[in-house]
């Protein structure tokens, strides 16, 4: 596959390499693009109505061990799946946003990446991007261990955003969007060690700063996480109340309350995004084709079918029953 998509894709004999869409087939471009960013970073699916109108370009070099990559591409839907992950997925990816925006979502905490804003994802755990229009991304492979051994709890940062108005965010995504817009004319393959270095570096110094001017501490979010661990287990429980869970937990509901202050929803409705997203996933499902809609609701929690109709709309922009036609014909 490798070989079709170097041919396809006019790649250089070195530096900056490139595929893109132009020159396939409307019909084709969806499994070409999936096989092109699949080759560069651990594989994903990628879902869109259709592969008409679809438009991608990506650009990247690698530097030792780091991959840079400029991504471009129309409105696409990428996922990461449980299936997918494999032992040897020794890798942090770090998107850095352009244009557009990126809404996000992994280890159950949901974020729209706008523009010089970059996110840190775990190619170990899934996730979900869904990009709406037109944007531009880069994107950062980078050793795992690396990172570890520079970032002490840098689990606990995964999908955070990194604002690019600090100091470090600052240089980390201006030496990266440089280094793209520079392209064949940059002599960096010459002292691709020093890059390789540089950027895990400017990326440690980011990621610590977020560390340490977090909304909790580390003792605090490992109890944030037992929390969410405890309600994505319990998900479909139509029961599952912040009453319960503080129960549970053997919390108070005030202390509830203000281990999700810091997140981008409270606790109530990140239980409901985390309800619709499987609901979503379901109604992809071709196995699951045969269920009714009020059934597969109802079985992730849901209480009321038109709270679930709106609920889903507002989150998608679309009917649950228009949404599963469009992804099963």
């Amino acid at each position: 596959m490798t070989e079709a998509l170097i041919a396809a894709g006019d790649i250089p004999a070195r530096g900056w390499n490139l595929l893109r869409t132009d020159g396939i087939a409307p019909g084709e471009r969806l499994e070409f693009w999936r096989h092109a960013t699949s080759t560069l970073f651990p594989p994903t699916q990628v879902r869109r109505a259709s592969g008409e109108g679809f438009y991608g370009r990506i650009s990247w070099q690698e530097f030792g061990r780091v991959t840079l990559a400029d991504i471009v591409s129309t409105d696409i839907e990428v996922s990461r799946t449980e299936e997918q992950i494999a032992s040897g997925d020794d890798w942090y990816e770090v998107n850095l946003q352009v244009e557009g925006s990126t809404a996000f979502a992994q280890g159950g905490r949901d974020v729209v990446a706008q523009p010089r804003t970059m996110l840190l994802y775990d190619s170990r755990q899934p996730y979900r991007m869904l990009f709406e229009g037109h944007y531009r991304q880069l994107s950062l492979k980078v050793p795992r261990q690396a990172l570890r051994d520079r970032v002490p709890g840098i689990d606990l940062l995964i999908a955070r955003p990194i604002p690019a108005d600090t100091l470090p965010g600052r240089f980390l995504y201006d030496f990266a969007t440089t280094l793209c817009d520079l392209g064949q004319d940059s002599q960096a393959q010459a002292f691709a060690g020093r890059i390789e270095a540089h950027v895990i570096d400017l990326l440690a110094t980011a990621l610590s700063g977020l560390g340490e001017g977090g909304p909790l501490s580390a003792g605090r979010q490992a109890q944030l996480g037992r929390v969410k661990s405890h309600v994505l287990a319990r998900l479909d429980d139509p029961e599952l109340t912040p009453a319960a869970i503080a129960q549970a937990q053997q919390i108070s509901l005030r202390s509830l309350y203000e281990l999700f202050e810091g997140e981008p929803h409270q606790v109530a409705q990140w239980i409901k995004l985390q309800r619709l997203d499987r609901i979503r996933a379901d109604l992809c499902d071709p196995l699951q084709q045969g269920l009714p809609i009020t059934t597969i609701a109802l079985k992730r929690g849901f209480k009321d079918f038109s709270h679930f109709s709106r609920a889903f709309r507002a989150r998608y922009g679309i009917s649950p029953r228009d949404f599963r036609k469009s992804q099963l014909h």
